[in-house]
């Protein structure tokens, strides 16, 4: 119908082109991917452990770290879980942006499972846009077994106060047995 009436073909080229010229480059599109790289890792909180892989008798150290927090953190608490027949938690320590800080702590709630915390007192608060490591948590590998290349996880969860909005980026680390 349309090339029977060139008028009317005319009138649709027209409307074409004002679209293409002024309103489709007005138009933002919204992306859910980050705009730049290091949005990937804004307020995010994170695990690793160190060594990685080791026998009975290794001491395993996991780090909770954070990188560019969007909110100043006072206090934070968490939960964290792991393999009691492998690891038995020692102590846990300060991180290097909570060295002010009246504590961090954990507690077993529950075998294999802890409920970790820290709270300034009359410390300093971590300022908005930080990165650096909240907790070091000290276990020990106790299993004995002859099994060897075996993997088990440690990881955090039910993040609380000031970190409550935090991404994991992982929220888990993983642990390799190496029989010796």
């Amino acid at each position: 119908m349309l090339n029977d009436n060139p008028m009317a073909q005319n009138n649709i080229n027209i409307i074409l082109i004002i679209l293409f010229l002024f309103v489709i480059p007005t138009c933002k599109i919204k992306s859910t991917l980050p705009q730049t790289p290091d949005e990937a890792y804004e307020n995010t909180i994170s695990l690793s452990c160190s060594p990685a892989s080791g026998g009975m008798g290794t001491e395993v150290t996991v780090w909770i770290s954070i990188t560019e927090n969007q909110n100043e953190i006072s206090a934070f608490g968490f939960e964290m879980t792991f393999d009691a027949a492998v690891f038995q938690l020692q102590k846990t320590g300060k991180g290097i942006l909570c060295g002010s800080w009246a504590t961090v702590d954990a507690n077993e709630s529950k075998s294999g499972k802890l409920i970790v915390g820290g709270y300034m007192g009359s410390g300093n608060s971590i300022a908005s846009g930080n990165s650096g490591s909240l907790a070091q948590i000290k276990f020990k590998v106790i299993y004995a077994g002859s099994d060897d290349g075996f993997t088990r996880q440690f990881t955090i969860k039910n993040y609380m106060d000031n970190i409550s909005g935090m991404k994991p980026d992982p929220a888990s680390t993983t642990f390799t047995f190496r029989k010796q």
